[in-house]
């Protein structure tokens, strides 16, 4: 897990009985609305995006890989951290842990690639300079 040390940010998640599937514990699609959360807030904490920019983000996922190694359950104190794993041209991944509090123990681990998009064009687009300069920032000045 070389990858997820050093996380950046990290976003609390708050476990909802509507959360849960039969089984009790968090049903694996409520795993994706967590790391849109804690993406969100990354975003927001980075500089790239702010709740005035609406429903538009200037991105969407390409994909995710999810490695689910124990579940959670209602009540269970969680957060998501997250890091830049890797810049490319139009695109970048974001790696991910979910994690117990206190602890650290992982729940999940992944990655997510994003693509910048113009929504009105309908294509992927160049990662805009002003957000490279400000991801780049939030890591620390590592460029990945």
């Amino acid at each position: 897990m070389a990858e997820l040390e050093n996380l950046t940010y990290y976003h609390p998640i708050t476990v909802r009985f509507a959360d849960l599937d039969p089984q009790g514990h968090v049903n694996n699609s409520v795993y994706l609305t967590y790391l849109e959360s804690a993406r969100l807030g990354y975003y927001e904490q980075a500089g790239i995006w702010g709740p005035e920019a609406g429903i538009k983000t200037g991105m969407v996922v390409a994909h995710i890989d999810i490695d689910y190694l124990a579940p959670i359950f209602f009540g269970q104190a969680i957060q998501v951290g997250v890091k830049l794993a890797r810049l490319g041209q139009k695109s970048f991944t974001l790696a991910f842990v979910i994690e117990t509090v206190p602890g650290k123990v992982p729940l999940a681990t992944g990655t997510s690639v994003m693509v910048a998009y113009d929504s009105n064009a309908g294509q992927s687009i160049t990662v805009p300079p002003d957000w490279r300069q400000k991801l780049v920032y939030f890591e620390g000045g590592k460029q990945t």
